[in-house]
């Protein structure tokens, strides 16, 4: 599995992957914001890069001192969406949040609600709402 800080992610390879995510999601007018985004906040991040699928990860810590692993993206190719797979990364994900000693997890998704049966049945807990303003 290819698990790089994000110092030495190729901002080649993040490029592929959000022209190939926004595509998907009729989103491609937001690569270059995208870009931004990736290029300003890289190095705070650890990426998973692999044929098939991605995640991005963030190390934090509250206020409180607690460290936390937010899952700030990750996507799978269409032709290799699967439940083994979804669940493998999973276990990826919290994996790494262990290694980092991070207390907490977090994730959700901006883009369906279907994570969140999944998510709330494996011990994750509402701490977090948002709302949309326009």
């Amino acid at each position: 599995m290819n698990i790089l800080l994000g110092s030495v992610a190729s901002m080649e390879t993040i490029k592929g992957w959000i022209e190939t995510v926004n595509e998907e999601f009729g989103l491609s007018a937001q690569n270059e914001a995208c870009l931004r985004h990736f290029a300003a906040m890289k190095d705070y991040y650890i990426f998973i890069f692999e044929p098939d699928w991605y995640a991005v990860l963030e190390p934090a810590a509250d206020v409180w001192g607690n460290r936390e692993m937010h899952v700030v993206s990750y996507y799978t190719k269409k032709e290799s969406r699967n439940i083994r797979l979804f669940l493998m990364i999973q276990r990826k994900i919290e994996e790494i949040a262990k290694a980092w000693d991070c207390k907490f997890l977090i994730q959700g998704s901006h883009l369906g609600d279907r994570l969140f049966k999944y998510l709330e049945h494996s011990g994750y807990k509402v701490a977090t709402m948002k709302k949309e303003l326009y």
